[in-house]
């Protein structure tokens, strides 16, 4: 056959192809496009509960217009019905007297079908729920310590009273860390909060998402809930202060949402939080720009605390006495610093420096920070580089190191 017939061929082939695909195009020159719906889907984080009253965040994925509904009176949610997703759905439980446990069905319904979830409250007298078995007060939801390698992690250690809690996130098809915390069960903060920063992993797909919500790896009682700010304690009103950034996650929705829960804020001072703490976190975000990876580790000091704000539920939240960040940054092949890393920390009396303007007066090398906070910070730093390189790079003075400051 000749080539003119082998295209010809060709194009009858594709032409019969075609006529037997589904017909996308919209009739009357209208714009084409798909009407499909997906499923929506409902995602409850504590269930089953505890017998006493209570509430939680519950979390909506629907691309449209939503309503959630109670097959029982004693469950409710609010907002019943809504358009988009949302992580700030409150689901509210009276308290079950009764000597055997309650169901009710929870139906989250759009154009697209439906999704049930089957919510259970324990009977009366039972420690199952808001808390592990023997652990009324909700503590042994996190690790006691962390075993993960991860470089920004600063010391955790079994029998403390602190544990350890990380949330992950999706950019693009990756999954990967968001950032972790170690939880303090008395003060109601996060000790410190640490993460890794680049450029890929702060993003700039969504804006500030102000999903304030409670964190889905802790019960309700043992957070603050911040949904609607922090109500005057003992020392007037203080802002809701973050620990990571939102800034720092706007790669998605979801990543940018997590900075927002009740576990990731601190009270403190308005001031001291749009001035001289807000100024540190846009150089630190130019450094993770110029850095293969910056690892943050930023904090919160409670020794010697004596004032507190109110969350919304009348829980005691303990204002901090002082502030911290330490970043490690690593940039292959650096002239600057040791092994392609070098490191700077951050202190600030929450009191003595709320009006303060930001200078490198503040900086400190790591290792005087870790001999002020009392504990170590870049924990595996030194199985990385061998314990004689980690020291040189925690015992480097910041204010001598120009790329800081440039």
């Amino acid at each position: 056959m000749s080539l003119r017939g082998n295209i010809r061929k060709t194009i009858f082939a594709a032409a019969a192809l075609i006529a037997l695909l589904p017909v996308v195009v919209s009739c009357g020159g209208g714009e084409s496009k798909s009407s499909y719906t997906p499923t929506p889907v409902l995602s409850v984080k504590t269930n089953p509960v505890s017998h006493e009253a209570g509430s939680q965040y519950v979390e909506v994925s629907s691309s449209g217009d939503w309503s959630l509904t109670s097959s029982a009176s004693w469950l409710t949610a609010s907002p019943s019905s809504g358009t988009g997703s949302k992580n700030n759905v409150v689901l509210s439980y009276s308290s079950n007297q009764e000597e055997t446990a309650r169901t009710a069905t929870l139906t989250l319904t759009n154009a697209g079908g439906t999704a049930t979830v089957q919510f259970v409250q324990n009977p009366k007298g039972s420690s199952g729920g808001g808390g592990t078995p023997g652990n009324p007060d909700g503590r042994g939801w996190g690790a006691a310590s962390a075993d993960a390698s991860w470089l920004e992690l600063p010391q955790t250690m079994a029998g403390d009273g602190f544990e350890f809690f990380w949330h992950d996130m999706t950019i693009g098809a990756a999954k990967t860390r968001n950032y972790s915390f170690y939880w303090d069960y008395d003060n109601l903060v996060a000790k410190w909060v640490a993460y890794p920063l680049c450029t890929w992993n702060i993003g700039s797909s969504v804006g500030r998402t102000d999903a304030w919500g409670l964190d889905k790896l802790l019960p309700a009682s043992c957070q603050p809930d911040v949904s609607g700010g922090f109500l005057d304690g003992n020392d007037g009103w203080y802002s809701r202060g973050h620990q990571i950034p939102s800034a720092d996650r706007l790669a998605s929705y979801a990543a940018n949402a997590a900075t927002f829960y009740g576990t990731n804020m601190t009270p403190q001072d308005n001031t001291f939080n749009g001035g001289i703490w807000a100024t540190l976190e846009g150089y630190v975000r130019n450094w993770a720009k110029g850095s293969d990876t910056l690892y943050v580790v930023t904090g919160c000091v409670t020794e010697g605390a004596k004032y507190y704000s109110l969350d919304r539920s009348g829980k005691k939240i303990t204002v901090p006495t002082a502030y911290f960040k330490a970043v490690l940054r690593y940039k292959k092949s650096s002239t600057i610093g040791y092994s392609d890393f070098m490191s700077a920390g951050f202190y600030f009396d929450h009191v003595k420096d709320r009006s303060a303007a930001f200078s490198k007066s503040y900086s400190m090398s790591v290792s005087a920070l870790e001999k002020k906070l009392g504990y170590k910070l870049f924990v595996n730093l030194d199985k990385k580089v061998g314990d004689e390189t980690a020291k040189k790079i925690k015992d480097q003075d910041p204010t001598t190191v120009t790329w800081w400051w440039q």
